[in-house]
């Protein structure tokens, strides 16, 4: 059996084909490429998207697919700071947000049936198109790189080191997205059977600051 079969029973129907095939279908789309094999590709449709505006250099946003109780994938956003018109010089390397990406997986063999997690951190550029505090945030998110971090025992991670990139409209709303914390954090917590928090930037990431 072939690594992208592999994938698609483990995450299907997630997995897009390296071709002929968008990327996009929800007004909050991101996709996962992974750089080892251009044909792997997980793609998440985010049915709910809140944020939390503390400054314009610190949200956090919180993008789920399905039920909130129960979402087959989320990612966790923290913008830590923005470009300037005029003040700021951006380069290819920079990157100003972090991201945690979860996947929820079920996965039968002959020992039985099993729900796996995988999370997945990293760091990459988020560019803010709307006016950060108001009642609605859209943003854009590229160059941004992520691997494995932690995962529950029989989670299979056949992307390797990829590359996420995507846009989202979420609504402001605090109290959701701390429900939301808590929620992803108590779903993955048990899959895991151990403590993991969602939304802290326990895993591997790399923010380029510049100066500004």
């Amino acid at each position: 059996m072939n690594r992208i079969t592999l994938l698609g029973l483990l995450f299907a129907p997630l997995l897009l084909s390296g071709c002929g095939s968008s990327l996009w279908t929800s007004q909050s789309a991101l996709a996962i490429v992974s750089q080892e094999d251009n044909a792997l590709r997980l793609r998440g449709d985010f049915n709910a998207a809140y944020y939390v505006y503390d400054s314009d250099d610190a949200i956090t946003i919180v993008l789920i697919e399905g039920p909130e109780d129960a979402p087959t994938q989320a990612a966790a956003i923290r913008l830590l700071w923005q470009p300037k018109a005029g003040l700021t010089q951006i380069n290819p390397d920079a990157t100003n947000a972090t991201i945690q990406y979860i996947v929820f997986a079920n996965r039968r063999t002959d020992e039985g049936y099993f729900r796996e997690v995988g999370v997945y951190s990293g760091a990459g550029f988020l560019y803010i198109n709307s006016e950060p505090g108001d009642s609605s945030l859209t943003a854009s998110l590229w160059q941004a790189d992520l691997l494995l971090a932690d995962r529950s025992d029989r989670f299979k991670d056949l992307l390797g080191q990829s590359t996420l990139k995507g846009t989202f409209t979420a609504e402001r709303n605090s109290s959701k997205v701390q429900e939301l914390l808590q929620r992803l954090n108590l779903r993955v917590s048990e899959r895991l059977g151990y403590p993991r928090l969602v939304g802290e930037d326990t895993g591997p990431s790399r923010v380029i600051a510049i100066e500004q």
